[in-house]
């Protein structure tokens, strides 16, 4: 896009903004993993990579449960603005049911990775995930305990990568 994602404006509103505005409703505490600070937003509740180098969104889960005060984490992307209101709930119906440390949802029969709710217990296993040079976070769910759960909703995992995704929308 050749612009931080985050800023790209979506119906006169910043990405970022319609991803806090879902949310911080089904969150108590909403924090932005950024390496570039987002005016936008007060400096507390932003936090960059704990690793260096651009290593993709497992270094942000990873830097989010290193950050984390409670035992489950809910992640989502900057680039979803539509992900289901009902996330959070959906996802976390489901933390005693079998025991996962993860949990995430499947749509139109595609796992959503980065729309995992994680156990903080998986900080460890995840940094030595990333240290031995791996870097695909379905991987690193798939040789955990985790738990999918089905969202029938079409578009609300629909990611905006270009500025052709922006204009479909």
């Amino acid at each position: 896009m050749g612009q931080n994602k985050s800023l790209v404006l979506l119906d006169k509103k910043p990405l970022i903004k319609h991803i806090f505005s879902r949310m911080k409703n089904q969150v108590e505490i909403v924090r932005i993993n950024t390496n570039e600070p987002l005016s936008i937003f007060s400096k507390s509740i932003q936090f960059k990579d704990m690793l260096p180098g651009q290593l993709g969104p497992a270094s942000g889960i990873l830097s989010g449960l290193n950050q984390a005060k409670s035992d489950w984490v809910q992640f989502c992307p900057n680039d979803t603005p539509f992900f289901p209101t009902n996330l959070v709930a959906k996802l976390s119906a489901y933390i005693d049911e079998k025991n996962p440390k993860i949990i995430l949802p499947i749509s139109n029969g595609r796992l959503e990775p980065v729309f995992l709710l994680c156990h903080k217990y998986l900080e460890d296993d995840l940094k030595k995930f990333i240290s031995s040079g791996e870097r695909k976070l379905e991987i690193w769910i798939r040789s955990n305990n985790f738990q999918t759960v089905n969202f029938k909703e079409k578009e609300a995992f629909i990611n905006i990568n270009t500025m052709t995704d922006l204009q479909a929308i």
